[in-house]
């Protein structure tokens, strides 16, 4: 009776089956594995552009911030001469601070922005909240929302991904073996070497649908 199994044509045909099925399955993991890891490439990528545009947003900001506190000590320094002047009694420095006020005092505010204009930013000894300043076109700008850690993470979780379902192809490999030598084989050892090999490849389908699930849920959904 066994025998008969053994050497039936219907053993010939699940052979021939569990062969392509596990041929197919292998070419299905290979290509999640390919998509995985174009998906850490691009994470990568997408993380390292984020980053740089945060440095060049960081970067032009201090020079802003810089430039507006260069100008509000200008525009204190003016306005403590203007008052000197108005102080002074004579009218020569009375009629100069008049200019000063009325067109070079109102200037200098515009470029030293809101330092100048906002009480949030005046120190109690009279000096400029630059860090302030800073933090808050910091806040104002838009790759504020940027975020390269996020991407790298996400880099990270697909190469994971990769790294796991590249252990599964080498476990279907190692069933295709096993099934293509069942074929080869004779006698009551073909038996045993499908059922190794069938075995392989249930093990490998229950990883692959196990890790699939595993990231999907980690990553919330996202493919």
């Amino acid at each position: 009776m066994l025998k008969r199994i053994i050497e039936s044509s219907r053993l010939e045909i699940f052979i021939a089956a569990m062969i392509a099925l596990a041929s197919i399955t292998t070419a299905l993991v290979t290509w999640r594995a390919s998509m995985a890891g174009s998906q850490a490439g691009d994470a990568i990528r997408q993380g390292l552009i984020d980053a740089v545009k945060q440095q060049a947003s960081t970067n032009e900001n201090w020079k802003k911030t810089y430039e507006e506190g260069g100008y509000a000590q200008t525009y204190a320094a003016t306005l403590a001469q203007i008052e000197a002047f108005e102080k002074s009694g004579e009218s020569a420095a009375e009629a100069q601070a008049k200019n000063l006020r009325q067109y070079l005092l109102p200037s200098l505010q515009l470029f030293s922005q809101n330092l100048t204009s906002d009480p949030k930013y005046l120190k109690s000894d009279g000096t400029y909240d630059l860090e302030q300043r800073f933090a808050d076109l910091q806040a104002q700008s838009p790759s504020s929302s940027l975020d390269p850690e996020a991407s790298f993470k996400a880099a990270d979780m697909y190469g994971a991904e990769q790294r796991w379902l590249t252990m599964d192809i080498v476990l279907l490999a190692i069933s295709l073996f096993w099934l293509a030598f069942a074929e080869l084989n004779t006698g009551r050892s073909r038996l045993f070497t499908l059922l190794i090999g069938v075995g392989l490849y249930l093990i490998s389908l229950t990883w692959f649908g196990v890790v699939e699930i595993a990231f999907l849920v980690i990553r919330g959904g996202a493919l």
